[in-house]
């Protein structure tokens, strides 16, 4: 028998959204005869950790956990995606800045992720391609899993802004969050702009046809 689920917190104003999708989640659980989390790791590939995550209404799960959760408890993916999605815009307007905000909804309206119209500086580089992978609903892991380049440990310094981002990284991260060829061209001159030492590399990059592709890294 599945060990009793922890209280769900007391919803802030602001996180009602977040505690009313883990209780769905939670309801989808009960309904499929609430089964353990071991049982549901090895129906979906997804570790207890996340798992456990997902419904706890503490935080915004990705959607990698989402689907493994929801097809663990049999139930059809149809319909979850949207409400994440929906989830997920409202967390990261309602904690991100005025600014940030703007640029979010700019991406969630025209489904492109393209580079904020302001000047930015290598701080202000490494948030909003932070804010583009958890619009994206990536994990650092995720990111690593989609490209053959770089590591969790990699993504995750630069996105903290402890390493500065490169032409090679700044393609890598483009990649994983399924930017197009036109926007990523956009987001590479950017960072011509912000880090002249790039110039030459983006040049590079952005010289070969067809769009450039991650290169490899060992």
């Amino acid at each position: 028998m599945a060990r009793p689920m922890n209280p769900l917190p007391t919803a802030d104003p602001q996180d009602r959204r977040l505690v009313a999708f883990a209780a769905g989640l939670r309801a989808l659980r009960v309904k499929a005869g609430n089964p353990s989390l071991v049982t549901m790791s090895k129906r979906s590939g997804v570790c207890i950790a996340l798992l456990s995550g997902a419904h706890s209404g503490r935080s915004v799960p990705t959607w990698r956990t989402v689907e493994g959760y929801v097809r663990a408890c049999g139930a059809d993916v149809t319909g979850w995606q949207t409400r994440w999605k929906a989830l997920q815009l409202a967390q990261h307007t309602a904690h991100a800045s005025r600014s940030h905000a703007s640029v979010i909804r700019n991406w969630a309206s025209t489904g492109r992720i393209t580079p904020p119209r302001w000047s930015m500086d290598e701080t202000e580089l490494a948030r909003v391609l932070d804010q583009a992978r958890r619009f994206r609903g990536l994990s650092l892991r995720d990111m690593a899993r989609r490209t053959a380049g770089f590591s969790h440990h990699t993504f995750g310094a630069v996105l903290r802004g402890d390493r500065p981002v490169s032409a090679d990284i700044l393609l890598a991260i483009l990649h994983s969050c399924g930017v197009g060829p036109g926007e990523a061209r956009r987001w590479m001159q950017a960072l011509a702009d912000i880090r002249p030492a790039e110039e030459l590399r983006v040049r590079t990059l952005l010289s070969k046809r067809p769009a450039p592709r991650v290169p490899a890294r060992h």
